[in-house]
């Protein structure tokens, strides 16, 4: 984890959390995202952290199970947008959450994009991520791509500075956001953190086993 720092408000970052996809690995009527660990559902931990870190506006994108997703959020400061298409995969819910950006009138200066079953993430890792994007003067640099990493895997949340949001808008199919950060390698910044939160993602009963007794708060 980089050195700790003062604490950052960021609310010139938007964020995009994805919980549209339908969990098929974890077995017949299981959705990951709400599954318990240590007492929360997995994507409200995940929005969580993006709410305590001043992430604003944060837009959660739903499709499967829309309506069960959205129960247990309800309570927290986010806008939904239910994604009708979202069986085409995570590529097309960014689009959809880049749509909805648009829509909420907010001049943004950049946008973490963030899978839903993420549960080890903390507002302390999101803070860092923003810290990595700054330029000198405190202002977002337009064409910065910060990618967290562990022991050389990449993870989320990913940073895009304003100058990726057409693309992150254009984008379909399942391969996310690959594509453009790809495109644009010299504008990357791996962040290396010490933990492996940011890879810790829950696809399988096992995974979601071994987060379970890895977090215990």
């Amino acid at each position: 984890m980089p050195a700790t720092e003062e604490v950052t408000i960021v609310r010139d970052v938007a964020g995009i959390v994805l919980a549209a996809g339908r969990s098929s690995r974890m077995g017949e009527g299981r959705n990951k995202l709400l599954e318990d660990v240590a007492g929360r559902p997995i994507v409200a931990r995940v929005v969580d952290a993006f709410l305590e870190a001043e992430i604003d506006p944060l837009i959660v994108v739903t499709g499967h199970q829309a309506d069960r997703v959205r129960s247990v959020l309800e309570d927290r400061r986010v806008r939904f947008v239910d994604h009708a298409g979202w069986r085409e995969g995570m590529g097309s819910s960014i689009s959809e959450g880049m749509a909805e950006l648009r829509r909420s009138g907010a001049l943004c200066a950049a946008v973490l994009v963030c899978v839903g079953d993420l549960p080890g993430l903390r507002a302390d890792h999101v803070r860092a991520i923003v810290r990595a994007a700054r330029e000198p003067s405190g202002g977002i640099d337009p064409a910065r791509i910060v990618v967290p990493s562990h022991r050389g895997q990449r993870g989320h949340p990913v940073l895009f500075g304003a100058r990726h949001f057409a693309a992150l808008g254009n984008l379909t199919g399942d391969e996310g956001a690959r594509s453009v950060v790809r495109g644009n390698a010299p504008n990357v910044h791996l962040l290396e953190f010490e933990d492996d939160a940011c890879l810790r993602d829950v696809d399988t009963v096992d995974d979601l086993a071994a987060l379970r007794t890895r977090i215990s708060g």
